[in-house]
């Protein structure tokens, strides 16, 4: 799934939009739509959309919203996850565009314009001034809407895509937003340090919404004869790290914090909050040089930390495990769920 920004500029009771008129081969052409683009490698979706407006128009964002996640599934196109902002503070002179013409609509005209179907599901919830909301449109072959689907205003910290596909294997479907963090850990047991780590992340992510959200944060630690393993930095850190795990057992600890946002837009104040740290023994079979230096130069190891994946490739060389399985993929979801029940009884409980 690709990554997009688009953002709706207000002012004076007006959106200003793009008529997609100019660019050549354009899925949009003829739509008329807000401002924004692909995230670039290393961007943050904040920076992507700053970048894009000023490319596309000229203006500088001050302050924006982040007003929702849109999720599009196609059956035609490349799935994306475009994030929805709006943004009343800018400064600058608007220029012309490369891809269509600019123009300031009034808010209640814009429906009578030619827009996808899916814009105007989503136009009416700005509208509204609807808090967050994560909304997934399924377009078919023919680029007709489907079906449109409001999910709980769940809210994954984290960019791990394991994460993500852990909880979507339980029937969550969360917004990904990750906070950016110092992640140096500080001193303490394993448990304590990787629920600090996840504590730190829910909270920067927390300061962005308001209005009964719940955040996710978890930071996950591998463990052995009590020296935290970080990710290795090197194919050589990974197969080192992978030399010492090998015929011994090791601890897997993930930390989560779950806040519950309230107050007032920025704010970022807890209603709710709740932080656990999950433990999982991990035995690992005896390995050859052979089977070290294969896996550790595969590639796989190099975003994990441990070195490994137990979900992977590795999985060959587990004897076997004391816990919760999912614990050392990086998130416990099956005790994250009994926690989202209590915190947030109206959206996660049955």
């Amino acid at each position: 799934m690709t990554d997009t920004t688009l953002c709706y500029i207000e002012q004076n009771g007006c959106w200003l939009l793009l008529h997609r008129t100019k660019k050549k081969n354009d899925l949009n052409e003829g739509k008329w739509i807000g401002v924004g683009g692909h995230v670039e490698p290393g961007e943050t979706v904040g920076q992507c959309v700053r970048r894009e407006v000023l490319e596309e128009t000229g203006l500088t964002l001050g302050s924006v919203r982040l007003r929702g996640v849109v999720d599009f599934i196609s059956d035609r196109w490349e799935d994306e996850a475009m994030y929805l902002y709006t943004s009343d503070d800018f400064t600058g002179t608007l220029t012309d565009c490369s891809e269509g013409v600019l123009k300031w609509v009034p808010k209640e005209e814009t429906f009578s314009l030619p827009l996808w179907e899916g814009d105007r599901v989503f136009l009416n919830y700005l509208l509204e001034d609807r808090d967050f909301f994560h909304l997934r449109l399924h377009y078919d072959e023919n680029d007709i809407l489907v079906s449109d689907r409001l999910y709980p205003p769940l809210i994954l910290a984290s960019a791990s895509p394991r994460r993500r596909e852990l909880l979507e294997q339980i029937g969550l479907h969360p917004a990904v937003v990750p906070a950016s963090v110092d992640e140096a850990m500080e001193g303490g047991t394993p448990g304590e340090i990787v629920s600090s780590l996840s504590s730190r992340k829910a909270a920067a992510a927390a300061a962005g919404f308001h209005g009964g959200e719940v955040i996710l944060g978890a930071d996950t630690v591998v463990v052995l004869d009590g020296e935290i393993l970080g990710k290795p930095r090197t194919h050589e850190e990974a197969a080192d790290m992978i030399r010492r795990l090998q015929g011994k057992t090791h601890e897997v600890y993930t930390g989560v914090t779950l806040i519950r946002t309230a107050g007032g837009p920025g704010r970022g104040t807890s209603e709710a909050r709740v932080t656990f740290a999950e433990r999982t023994l991990v035995r690992v079979y005896p390995m050859t040089e052979e089977e070290i230096g294969l896996y550790a130069n595969s590639g796989e190891p190099m975003d994990k930390a441990g070195a490994y994946g137990i979900q992977g490739p590795f999985a060959a060389f587990i004897e076997g495990i004391d816990g919760d399985y999912t614990n050392v993929v990086g998130l416990p979801v099956g005790k994250v769920f009994q926690e989202l029940k209590k915190l947030a009884p109206e959206h996660f409980a049955g």
